[in-house]
Parts: structure tokens; sequence; C-alpha cells
């Protein structure tokens, strides 16, 4: 590591703690609109709360997910945004608390939590709201013992500096990829697909899991165009260190359009009675908007922005690219679960209100995680030659 750019590892701050009280102030103005939205109509506040819910959590769902991925394969475009990926990890269980709204008023909600809703075999058995509040603690307590795993054998590791210990924290990420996508595919039901539970998809859950990896790429990614300029990262983060993080979103974008488009094909291509309402509703009244919103601007726009080198070099223009991509997570999540309440395309206020007062509290929840530490993991082993490489690649 240079001279120059070892005080801006260690010493020099990113100044990202400034923006951590302008962020409660926004959750506490956003808790207090939905307190009036509650005295309005609490039945709707209920519904906007959902779609808000799981556009922050897959953020920090994601995250963990990411990290666990960054510590199996020790790739270098890791070495900007492991630490920001650990702070969101371990918000996951702040989200607990989050699905309070949801879980108190599962009949506003869910159909099945109802007492005049019945069906027959499995399905009656499962959709119980004791079953899915048991269900919820299990995933939200599998979760959080693995973000504070890994945070705690990668405190050892910067003590000791042991292979044995960097081992045991690879075969820790390895059984926790598996079990991340077990874990989100069922919460994908629980939390979502069941919203319309007569409908069904093999592919919902790997769609879920994917755009929970794209939304925390998105994030991160976003977070480290915020902070490049600073005194403290303008001599590390290097043009190729974007175009890792753009190729990887890239990746995923392309993923999530195929499992998307692939569960529709499916569906159309069978035309079963129980499966084919589901796209007619999402398709029509209104809704056919947003999903035509997410085919041009989910998937065409940034995949043919992420395509150009010059876009995903520059810290300016990818930014704009994970705006767009994380707005459109929003309107996906929103587009999922909207028609299960109103069969017309329905706006409100109240949606803004939920997104701010979970974003603004997370917000500052993260940032809180994130202070007092640096930035780049300087401790790991081959984070020196990572940023050499940044350094001798600028034009590459």
């Amino acid at each position: 590591m240079s001279d120059a750019q070892a005080p801006a590892v260690r010493g020099a701050a990113t100044g990202i703690a400034r923006a951590q009280m302008p962020a409660l102030v926004i959750g506490i103005l956003g808790i207090i609109a939905c307190g009036i939205g509650m005295v309005v109509n609490g039945d709707e506040l209920h519904k906007a709360w959902l779609p808000a819910f799981l556009f922050w959590f897959l953020i920090a769902a994601g995250s963990l997910a990411v990290l666990m991925l960054q510590y199996v394969t020790g790739g270098e475009w890791g070495v900007l945004i492991r630490r920001p990926l650990g702070a969101a990890a371990r918000t996951i269980p702040l989200f607990l608390i989050f699905l309070l709204p949801v879980g108190i008023a599962l009949p506003h909600v869910y159909e099945w939590a109802r007492p005049d809703w019945h069906t027959h075999g499995m399905k009656s058995a499962y959709l119980t709201q004791s079953a899915w509040w048991y269900r919820t603690l299990f995933y939200f307590a599998v979760w959080t013992l693995w973000a504070y795993m890994l945070r705690r054998l990668s405190v050892r590791f910067y003590e000791d500096r042991s292979p044995d210990t960097d081992g045991k924290r690879r075969k820790l990420a390895a059984a926790g990829l598996l079990m991340i996508v077990l874990t989100l595919t069922l919460c994908s039901v629980d939390w979502l697909m069941s919203l319309e539970p007569d409908w069904f998809s093999s592919m919902f859950g790997i769609s879920f899991t994917v755009g929970a990896g794209l939304s925390a790429f998105a994030f991160v990614t976003f977070f480290l165009t915020l902070i490049s300029g600073t005194k403290a990262m303008r001599d590390i983060v290097k043009p190729n260190h974007f175009r890792d993080l753009g190729n990887l979103m890239l990746a995923f974008t392309m993923l999530w359009a195929y499992t998307a488009f692939s569960q529709f094909l499916l569906i159309w291509y069978g035309n079963i009675k129980e499966e084919v309402p589901y796209y007619l509703t999402r398709t029509h009244h209104g809704w056919g908007i947003l999903a035509f919103a997410l085919v041009m601007f989910h998937f065409f726009l940034p995949f043919f922005m992420l395509l150009m080198r010059n876009i995903k070099d520059r810290p300016q223009t990818i930014a704009i690219v994970t705006i767009i991509v994380l707005i459109m997570r929003f309107v996906d999540l929103y587009w999922l679960s909207g028609p299960a309440w109103w069969p017309e395309l329905h706006l409100s206020w109240m949606s803004l209100a939920a997104f701010a007062a979970i974003g603004g509290i997370w917000l500052f929840i993260f940032i809180w995680q994130l202070k007092g530490q640096t930035i780049i993991p300087i401790h790991e082993t081959w984070v020196e030659e990572a940023l050499r490489e940044g350094a001798l690649n600028v034009n590459a």
C-alpha cells in the first residue's frame, strides 16, 4: 500500500456520520406521517407498509448474501464494499420490529388470515397466523446468528491473522449461502406470494432472492459513489473497482430478468386457471403501466447502460444506474403486492410515508454500524494487492 493510500485508509474520515441525523429526522417525519395515515385509513397503511418494508429488508438480507459470497470467493470486487455489506447485514434484527405493523394486522393484509377464508390440504395447515409468526421468528434468528457469527470471526481474524480462522469464516459463509437461499425462498412465500393464496409459482422464491442480491449491489455501489470523492477514498477508489461492481450488477440484472420472464412464460404457456389471473390483473387496469416500466427500466435501460464501460467506470454515471435500479426494485415490489388488494392501479401517499419511515431509521442504524471502523478491511491479507492492482489498472 502506498504512503498516500495508507493515511486515507486508516485515518481520514469519509464524512458519512453527517448523514446520520438527517436520516433520523426523515425517519421520524415518516413515522409521524404514518401515524396520521393510521388515523385516516389504518387498513391502507398496513398494506402500504409491506412493499416499503420488503424494499429495505431486501437490501439488508441481500447484503448478508453478497457478503457471504465475497467471503467464499475472496474476489477483489469486494475490497471496497465488505464493510458496508457487513454493516447492512447486522441491521437485520431491526426488521423484526419493522414487520410488526404487518404482523399485528395480518387479516387486513393477507386473505388467508381472515376467518372467512377456507381451503383444504396443506395450505390450510401452513397458512395460519401462529405458523406465520413461528417461521418469521425462525428466519430472523438464523439470519441474525449468521451475521454476528461472521462478524465475530472477522474480529478474531483481525486479532490473530490465523488461516484457521479464515477457513472457519469461509466454511460458515459457504453454509450460509445455502441457508440464505432457502430462508429467502420460504419468506418470499410467507410474506409476498401468500397475498394471493390460491396462486403459486415454483420460480417465485429464486426471483425474490436474486432481487435481494441486486438490491444489495445497487445500494452498496451507490454508497461507494457517494464517498468516492472524499479525502479518505479519493486515492483509493479506481475506475476498475466501479467496473467490477457494474459487471456484477449487470449479471444480477440479467438473472432477475431471466427468472421473472421464465415465470411469466411458464404460466402463459401452461394456461392454468389458478395461475393466469395473477398476470391478467398485473397487466390491466393501470397495473400494466408498471409492468411496462419494469420491462423498460428494470431490465432494458440498466442492461444497456451497464454494457458501456464509460458508464461503469465513472462514479457519477454508475450512480445514475444504481438509482434507477433501486427505484425499480420498489416499483417491482409494489407491482407484486398491490394488485392483491386493489384490482385497479392504486397510488397512495402512505406508501411514501412508510418508505421514509423505515428507510430513515434503517439508514440511521446502518451508519451507526459503520462508524468507528475503516471502510476498507485493511487487516485482510489480500487488500494491499487488490488496491495496488486498482492503482495499476486505471486505464486497463
